[in-house]
């Protein structure tokens, strides 16, 4: 299975743009194909190989329902490195990355329609540091050598970031220092239950997860703490290269604005766990853009090279950190 979230609607983005290709190729049109990319960071439990296989699949479904035969080949970017150079060499017309990938492109590379997964009524998602009431662990400084376990999904891209901050900000150095082990897991039951039995002392999920975690298991709710809290953040993103002219430009605009509303469409919503994609306003993206500059400068501080603080959206040069 995929990963949840971005991807999924993204992956749509892909398929009806495509399907938009077919509608015009079908009305005597010749039209480029539309190239969509993805960063691999996208993909948290299949193999390359396997999740264009997937994608390959649905969009011939897709390609059924609408009666629209299109190019069904993904594009996997290894990285903001290459993203980039995609960008300047026009070889791809829009891509999913992690915010934190869009957001290390340069202005002009940076495109407009940015589309975001809208789930639960929110962009954004917030992080939680649980650990166990019982534990005797009351603040950060109770963590050191202890063992962590980290949700791995595209939905948790910035927690990494953002737990490094909130450890350097208190100088007790990176995560990878602090702790006596890190490991990640992809299954919410995985990284919230450990702590709740005491075999780990602390994890990152989301909230939107330990919400789920605690209507299907109350008791987790009753025993387990919240250390800390994240500021809301966009975890991942698509958009359309800012360069990207082409007749199929507004036609797949369009049907990325109706996703919800074809029964193809909802088909792959529903696969990745999503309610629907919207076109959405970069200032969403200030809270993340904040705290990576945070999390440069404090790199530049532990370096000994130390820059001039960077300023939030509200002029405070911290990542706005909410302790319970």
């Amino acid at each position: 299975m995929l990963a949840t979230g971005p991807v999924g609607c993204c992956v749509a983005a892909m398929l009806l743009g495509r399907a938009a290709l077919g509608a015009d190729a079908n009305a005597g049109n010749k039209a480029e194909a539309v190239r969509f990319a993805f960063s691999s960071q996208m993909f948290t439990v299949v193999n390359e190989n396997d999740a264009k296989a997937s994608v390959k699949a649905w969009a011939l479904a897709i390609a059924r329902e609408r009666h629209v035969p299109m190019s069904t080949e993904p594009i996997i970017l290894s990285g903001a490195a290459q993203l980039k150079q995609s960008l300047l060499d026009a070889t791809i017309d829009g891509a999913a990355v992690t915010t934190e990938e869009y957001l290390s492109l340069p202005p002009e590379l940076q495109g407009t329609n940015l589309f975001m997964s809208f789930i639960g009524g929110q962009f954004t998602e917030e992080y939680l540091l649980l650990v166990n009431a019982n534990s005797g662990i009351t603040n950060l400084g109770g963590l050191h050598g202890r063992k962590l376990v980290l949700f791995d999904s595209p939905r948790a891209s910035l927690a990494p970031v953002w737990l490094d901050v909130i450890l350097t900000e208190k100088g007790l150095g990176t995560a990878t220092e602090y702790f006596s082990q890190k490991l990640k897991a992809e299954k919410l039951t995985k990284v919230v239950l450990p702590v709740f039995f005491h075999q780990q002392d602390a994890c990152i999920v989301t909230r939107r997860g330990f919400d789920t975690m605690c209507e299907l298991n109350p008791q987790v709710r009753a025993q387990l703490r919240v250390l800390a809290t994240s500021p809301a953040l966009v975890p991942a993103v698509g958009f359309i290269r800012l360069t990207y002219v082409s007749p199929l430009r507004e036609a797949m605009l369009a049907a990325l604005k109706g996703l919800e509303k074809t029964a193809a469409g909802t088909q792959v919503l529903t696969l990745f766990q999503s309610d629907q994609l919207r076109e959405a306003p970069a200032s969403l993206l200030d809270s993340a853009r904040a705290l990576l500059a945070v999390h440069r400068h404090l790199e530049l501080v532990v370096a000994g090279a130390a820059a001039p603080a960077p300023q939030t959206p509200d002029g405070q040069p911290e990542s706005r950190t909410v302790q319970p």
